[in-house]
């Protein structure tokens, strides 16, 4: 397992999703962990509701 698996497996983020770029800014007070979190175009999600795998219909990025 290498370290991206385990940061994902404690922030509880589990496929479709994948860590693709990670980074620390130390300069800031307090220090600032900057995580890229993606999925492949046309991944299924599982809905919250029923658990049926489902198409998304929007994205939004957050801070």
């Amino acid at each position: 397992m290498d370290c991206n698996q385990i940061l994902l497996l404690g922030l509880g983020i589990e496929a479709p999703w994948k860590l693709v770029e990670q980074r620390l800014d130390m300069d800031k007070q307090p220090h600032e962990l900057h995580l890229e979190v993606k999925a492949e175009r046309g991944a299924k999600y599982p809905c919250p509701v029923c658990g049926q795998a489902c198409s998304a219909h929007d994205v939004q990025e957050k801070t």
